[in-house]
């Protein structure tokens, strides 16, 4: 049979317990020493040597720092000796055994069952009552009196008892539930970072998809090209390989601006304007598709904040990278609008198109979603077979 593991004691019951038990060595202490006082020369020297033992005793069972899983059978020990002390003592002097008002909260708070508590408390007042009776002869109303106060000592010691144990028991429930409460703060923070850690991995998703993914495969794109046209075309095969080195090379920037937490490689190394920026992506897209693409600015130009700058950028680098893979456009429109509240960036291309809400998802529009979501922009897609698709965006100032 497997021994049963007790349940964990917090620290303030620790505490507790400890005063609880400083308090009890105080108390038999000065009881023991005025009742010593109080014995008169005529009666034995054991008695003397009783009154000292049982504090000592109770000092050496449950000495400061003991450990608190020991407390009860600590106690219980020293209850066997104490109470046989005291029957002792009553044989002698039961009008001076006042070390009773001591044992009998420790009976309360060392027996955890009522019923043997009880039980101790009845014998120990009952052995005092009996020879006090027995010293007044039994005459009827002094053993009615002797009742009375046995009743009243055994209430008060049940009362008094009761309320440590109260005291005890909230200390207990205060520390399960700072125990519980530890825990739940504990799970709080893991789940925060297991949260931080989805959320972190998402954004580095997005940022390699718009950013790295797409780069690669306008390399890969423009070395395929050049393979073709290498026999035969060395201009076009030398300006594609230029195109190849120069996105290669952005790409780079990209991955140490990733690396380094930043924003767009352009705009944070050069601190170079968004429209400029804006422009520059869409004339490459231009060269390496050899198709016409423009950029344009509209309205009373402001400044942007870094945060919208960035995703600006990646909704352009998305939108086109979705018509270098998908759309076969022959013309890419790109326009940047300032209006009083809000900044517009409009793409339009004359490509194949497709009919929105078909096919397979990605991380294209729902990352674009998810980048505007963050500064409180919206998205808009207008597409048809055969006529082009046009994404619109609009940002908050």
């Amino acid at each position: 049979m497997s021994t049963p593991i007790p349940a964990p004691i917090d620290e303030e019951e620790i505490l507790f317990g400890n005063k609880l038990l400083t308090a009890y060595r105080y108390a038999y202490f000065i009881l023991a020493a005025t009742t010593a006082a109080e014995f008169g020369a005529d009666q034995p020297p054991w008695c003397l040597v009783v009154l000292v033992l049982l504090p000592v005793s109770f000092r050496l069972l449950l000495p400061p720092g003991v450990d608190p899983y020991t407390w009860d059978r600590r106690g219980q020990i020293h209850l066997v000796l104490a109470y046989g002390g005291v029957t002792a003592l009553s044989t002698v002097d039961p009008d001076r055994i006042a070390l009773m008002y001591v044992l009998m909260p420790l009976t309360f708070t060392f027996i955890e069952r009522m019923l043997p508590a009880m039980a101790a408390g009845v014998y120990l007042f009952g052995v005092h009552g009996a020879f006090q009776a027995r010293e007044a002869h039994w005459a009827h109303d002094r053993v009615i009196r002797i009742l009375a106060e046995m009743v009243v000592a055994l209430g008060f010691s049940f009362l008094m008892a009761r309320i440590i144990n109260w005291l005890a028991a909230k200390v207990q429930e205060r520390g399960r539930l700072l125990r519980e409460l530890e825990a739940t703060r504990a799970e709080l923070a893991a789940t925060h970072h297991e949260a931080g850690v989805r959320v972190e991995r998402e954004r580095m998703a997005r940022e390699i998809h718009d950013t790295l993914a797409q780069g690669f495969t306008s390399i890969l794109m423009l070395l395929q090209a050049a393979g073709i046209t290498v026999d035969s075309d060395a201009t076009a095969t030398r300006k594609r390989l230029e195109l190849a080195e120069r996105v290669a090379r952005d790409n780079l920037a990209e991955a140490r601006a990733l690396v380094a937490a930043q924003g767009p490689a352009g705009g944070a190394e050069r601190a170079e304007p968004i429209g400029e920026l804006l422009g520059r992506t869409v004339a490459g897209l231009g060269e390496e598709l050899e198709v016409s693409a423009t950029f344009q600015v509209a309205g009373v130009e402001h400044e942007l904040s870094s945060t919208i700058q960035v995703v600006l950028v990646r909704v352009l680098q998305e939108s086109l990278a979705n018509i270098r893979k998908h759309a076969d456009a022959r013309s890419v429109t790109v326009e940047l609008a300032y209006r009083p509240f809000a900044t517009r960036l409009t793409v339009v291309d004359d490509g194949r198109g497709f009919e929105p809400g078909r096919g397979k998802g990605g991380y294209g529009l729902p990352g674009m979603r998810a980048r505007l979501a963050q500064v409180g922009g919206e998205v808009e897609l207008l597409s048809a077979p055969g006529r082009g698709t046009t994404v619109r965006v609009e940002v908050p100032q």
